[in-house]
């Protein structure tokens, strides 16, 4: 079993053994994703504990530029969030807190000052279609792929 399946299974013993062994925990997977990636997607908080501890790195993004942090903010999973956020930039921060507040997990990460008076779905399409846009213009689709990926997700909360 590799450490990718071991991951994605949550199965935190044969994530250890795999670690102790010596496997390296930033090995790049499907889309450019690390280990750690997929347990913030899936919302492991042992495994995500696990790989932070055997050197695991929280700053590197995948394909589409996206860290663990946004990752586990984007599927609504405040604990793995918790541990990820002393690692991001304040952007980062700034960008959980808002989707997290989407996810209804409000209180998991404390309010900044750029949420008073916004709907959050509102300024989150907003901000999404704004960044979709400029990188567009300059040839990048990383953003837009995100943003369709946004719009999958809040069709399947609802």
């Amino acid at each position: 079993m590799s450490l990718f399946d071991a991951v994605s299974a949550g199965e935190l013993p044969r994530v250890r053994a795999l670690l102790a062994e010596g496997v390296d925990p930033n090995l790049l997977g499907e889309r450019g994703r690390t280990p750690l990636m997929v347990a913030a997607e899936a919302g492991h908080v042992g495994v995500v504990q696990a790989l932070l501890a055997a050197g695991a790195e929280p700053f590197l993004t995948d394909e589409l530029g996206e860290t663990a942090l946004l990752i586990s903010a984007a599927h609504g999973h405040g604990e793995v969030c918790e541990l990820l956020l002393p690692h991001a930039s304040d952007d980062e921060r700034d960008l959980a807190r808002r989707l997290l507040r989407d996810c209804s997990l409000p209180g998991v990460l404390p309010p900044g000052p750029a949420d008073e008076g916004e709907r959050p779905s509102d300024s989150r399409r907003k901000l999404a279609s704004v960044g979709a846009y400029v990188a567009n213009k300059l040839g990048d689709d990383g953003p837009a792929k995100r943003l369709a990926r946004l719009f999958r997700s809040e069709k399947g909360r609802k």
